[in-house]
């Protein structure tokens, strides 16, 4: 089933020049009005498939040497080691989290607050003061869209004008071996991202270990895997841009983040209107189109910002490529503010700004240092069901505790466990001091001896403390139990 035709203006071919004549009075009293539907969708609601063109510039140019930064990471993150670890590991079902050499446990819950906090902020941050420069430059549904599936669309079935009249054929050999062989490159692409997706929560050595045996000793992880796998290959060759426009709640709360001063891609109305056929009209619009045919999106920007520009740049080296051929300054199209194309003056440093700013730096300086000050022994003292105290030779009082030592570090720790409380306290432990690998928990069993004359009103306040060496890395308070006096 080939996909239903792109909107009607981003079937002119972008590469008309620049002098050909315009049709209709339009060219010279143009309107300006965002469009009433999505730009991707017909009157009937029906998917309407862009055929965005290739574009080279400046900002393309750099658009893709961060995309291939991008794409390197999230394939190579996975294998790097930070202290004998995976550098990010998040191991769900163990509820434990390995992020850069730092374990993390259900308790240390509000770190992840301040980092999911701290990231909330930098978003709301970046969008006042740039827009929606997550999307078109780092966000990994731009950067794999534009730098590997259509990529190899384009190696596949050439340009948009040759994909537009491969779609529109009816079925052949020909065709169909296009297809398959491109939806093939799809899958095997698709099988990659997914497989490196799921390392990043199972670990690189199982997921190895699965890829080497028969998906029937592991069948839950291989539809866990194929389940990803699909939503992939659904995303990448076929739902493509309604991720941006439908999906992505970005796009939605975009608008109350900025305001006329924040800085995105937009049109000079004041320099390009009127537009029309070159030297027929004032404005420097020779109103070609291609900024309309390079937009993955469809829309056209200049009916000024709409939700469903994602900020990848395209236009603009579009529109400059045009001007250099028409002999006009750059910068028809630009990263600026509403504000100034309307004449007026921007201010970057605005109330919102401010607030976003100081937030996210006092999340970032409060996550630094709690976990610079985090400690790495974990210490659970718990007292075990059955009787609350033992009687001893001597008058000695006895409680049993349970023990969990837990080593947070990335080096092995040796430790050893005290009793502080009344005079003359004694912890008995079978082995101590305790000799732990990292990220090792034990559980061990101590007792503490308090001679009967030590505790009063049959209980007294006793401190279980660890120390490595002559440091004190992890305590707790307990109760002591004893038999009341006469």
């Amino acid at each position: 089933m080939r996909p239903p035709s792109p909107p009607e203006r981003s079937q002119r071919p972008a590469e008309s020049s620049p002098s050909q004549p315009g049709s209709g009075p339009e060219h010279e009293a143009p309107q300006h009005h965002p469009p009433e539907r999505l730009t991707t969708l017909d009157e009937r609601g029906n998917r309407l498939w862009v055929y965005p063109a290739a574009i080279t510039g400046v900002f393309m140019h750099w658009r893709k040497l961060l995309g291939y930064f991008v794409i390197a990471v999230f394939f190579v993150m996975p294998w790097v080691r930070i202290g004998g670890m995976q550098s990010i590991l998040l191991q769900i079902p163990e509820r434990r989290f390995i992020l850069f050499g730092h374990i993390f446990w259900p308790q240390d819950v509000f770190y992840l607050v301040y980092l999911l906090l701290g990231m909330a902020l930098a978003l709301f941050f970046f969008t006042a003061v740039a827009g929606r420069v997550w999307c078109g430059w780092l966000c990994p549904q731009t950067v794999f869209m534009e730098e590997i599936f259509r990529k190899l669309e384009e190696w596949v079935e050439g340009d948009h004008h040759e994909r537009r009249r491969l779609d529109g054929q009816p079925w052949s050999v020909r065709k169909a071996r296009l297809k398959l062989t491109k939806h093939a490159l799809f899958l095997l692409f698709s099988a990659l991202v997914s497989n490196t997706f799921i390392a990043y929560f199972v670990g690189t050595e199982r997921l190895l270990h699965w890829m080497t045996e028969s998906p029937l000793d592991h069948w839950t992880a291989f539809l866990f895997m194929a389940a990803i796998l699909g939503v992939f290959y659904f995303d990448f060759a076929w739902f493509r841009e309604q991720f941006c426009i439908v999906l992505c709640p970005y796009a939605r709360f975009q608008s109350v983040l900025t305001d006329a001063h924040t800085i995105q891609v937009g049109y000079d109305v004041v320099r390009g209107e009127p537009r029309g056929r070159l030297g027929t009209v004032s404005g420097d619009c020779v109103d070609c189109l291609k900024c309309v045919a390079v937009c993955p999106t469809g829309i056209d920007i200049r009916d000024g910002y709409q939700l469903e520009c994602i900020g990848c740049v395209r236009c603009i080296d579009a529109c400059d490529s045009i001007m250099d051929r028409v002999g006009k300054s750059r910068g028809l199209i630009r990263y600026d503010s509403l504000a100034r194309l309307s004449g007026e003056r921007t201010h970057i440093l605005r109330p919102r700004v401010l607030v976003y700013s100081v937030l996210l730096v006092g999340v970032v300086v409060a996550l630094f240092v709690g976990l610079s000050l985090r400690p790495h022994m974990d210490l659970t003292v718990v007292r075990p069901p059955g009787d609350p105290f033992m009687l001893l030779p001597g008058g000695l009082v006895s409680n049993r505790f349970t023990v969990v030592l837990h080593n947070r570090a990335l080096t092995p720790k040796t430790v050893r466990i005290v009793a502080d409380g009344p005079p003359h306290t004694q912890a008995v432990v079978p082995v101590n001091p305790l000799t732990l690998k990292a990220d090792e928990e034990i559980r061990t069993e101590a007792f503490v001896n308090i001679p009967a004359g030590e505790v009063d009103s049959g209980k007294a306040p006793v401190r279980i403390r660890v120390y490595e060496g002559p440091t004190p890395v992890a305590e707790q308070s307990m109760t002591f139990l004893a038999p009341e006096g006469p």
